[in-house]
């Protein structure tokens, strides 16, 4: 019941007597809560197009919403993985720069000569007991061969 109709009612309970207002008090209220009654009941207003496309609406909300959702973790958790591999590529280059440094301080003559001398027992040959090896001493085909 909106106000225009209840102040005109109550004008009327004012000029008439009660019994001569009352059925038509009680219609108004009644259609009021038949009215109330159909809109709160989504079956009775609303036809099946209508309540279809609710539907329709409530499931590609929920699944707009479900993917976004999915989005944002997606993308946290390939931040999380983007930070690890970065920091194992970090790791990877510096073990890289120190087997390079291993690798030169191997390679060193000294330390070759060393290990030879060491481990292995060698000593530098004799300059007599070096054998060139491609080129035919001028020596050694002279005197046939023999030593």
């Amino acid at each position: 019941m909106t106000i225009r109709n209840r102040r005109r009612l109550d004008s009327e309970v004012r000029t008439r007597s009660w019994s001569q207002v009352w059925p038509r008090l009680r219609r108004s209220r009644a259609a009021a809560g038949n009215r109330l009654r159909e809109t709160a009941s989504l079956g009775v207003s609303m036809g099946p197009k209508y309540l279809a496309l609710f539907f329709l609406v409530l499931v590609l909300t929920t699944s707009a919403f479900a993917v976004h959702l999915w989005v944002r973790f997606e993308g946290v958790r390939l931040a999380y993985a983007t930070s690890k591999a970065r920091d194992e590529r970090a790791s990877l280059l510096l073990e890289r720069r120190e087997l390079r440094l291993e690798l030169a301080s191997l390679k060193a003559p000294a330390r070759i000569e060393a290990e030879a001398r060491e481990k292995l027992g060698m000593e530098v040959p004799e300059h007599a007991r070096i054998i060139p090896v491609g080129k035919t001493p001028t020596s050694l085909v002279a005197s046939g061969g023999a030593r």
